[in-house]
């Protein structure tokens, strides 16, 4: 195996922890090449930054990683892990170590594609090998987007749909539903104030990475009134309606904006029909 070289990893908070892993991976003949991805690889991490840990190994090989001993490839030793499976050719262990860091040691062999947008390649055994790595990085699709206004419209009528259904599980007393049911209210309007705000759309689960993106778009821009609105408390059914509520009003005002503003169809007939159910059965819900 060549020599170390971490590259621009020489400059993380984790610059330590991954070279002595390196040090401790390189021994092993198996391994035929260490590589690390994601934010580090990026240059734009930092100390809460998972360490997304590479190495390939033979075809074939890939199954006598399933439960490894750690102090050979770890410096710290891991205090817990998930192991993920992706058929014959690759497995993920998601560990936390010991001092808190997170390492998502990834063992894949030489023949499968993984592609990812930024990897810093630290050591390989062929030269062959490290050019099919080089190649695996490739540009990532952006979680911020141009406005469209059909996906716009259908966000909006798929809110009013699913806040829609807020009534039953308040109607049958499911006392916990109101914690799900608003942690989705909050991020449908957090969606909407970042593409008043920014003038782009944000889509995609609610990852570190898209919340990262929201707040980097909403910085600064939120007023105390909408900070307010996207706190209220739903410790009893009477104060998560209040907040149910507050969010629709908020929902309602902005999608005519955008409605406006992009040229889509808002979904009035729709909002409508479901504020007049709502106010019909609400007085029951209270009691």
């Amino acid at each position: 195996m060549t020599a170390i070289n971490l590259g621009i990893l020489a400059q993380s908070s984790h610059e330590d922890l991954i070279r002595d892993m390196a040090n401790k991976c390189v021994s092993d003949e198996r391994i035929q090449a260490i590589w690390v991805g994601g934010s580090l690889a990026s240059g734009t991490g930092d100390a809460f930054s998972d360490i997304d840990f590479r190495i390939a190994v033979k075809p074939g090989q890939v199954s006598a990683w399933v439960n490894p001993e750690w102090d050979h490839y770890l410096p710290i030793l891991p205090c817990g892990g998930t192991l993920m499976q992706f058929g014959d050719q690759a497995l993920l262990h998601h560990l936390v170590l010991k001092d808190g860091t997170i390492v998502d040691f990834f063992v894949q062999d030489t023949e499968r594609q993984n592609f990812e947008p930024h990897l810093v390649i630290i050591a390989c055994r062929d030269d062959a090998l490290k050019k099919k790595l080089e190649g695996f990085a490739r540009p990532v699709a952006s979680l911020v987007k141009e406005v469209d206004s059909e996906t716009l419209e259908r966000f909006f009528v798929d809110y009013w749909i699913t806040t829609h259904k807020e009534v039953k599980a308040l109607a049958r007393d499911y006392t916990l539903s109101p914690f799900a049911g608003l942690y989705w209210e909050r991020l449908a309007l957090l969606r909407a104030y970042y593409v008043n705000v920014t003038g782009k759309d944000i889509v995609g689960r609610a990852t570190l990475h898209m919340l990262g993106a929201l707040h980097k778009g909403l910085e600064d821009k939120i007023t105390e009134q909408q900070e307010a609105i996207l706190g209220l408390p739903s410790r009893t059914p009477s104060e998560t309606i209040i907040a149910i509520e507050a969010i629709r009003v908020e929902m309602a005002h902005i999608g005519r904006q955008l409605a406006d503003k992009y040229a889509f169809a808002y979904p009035h007939v729709l909002e409508e029909v479901v504020q007049l159910y709502w106010n019909t059965f609400k007085v029951s819900l209270k009691t």
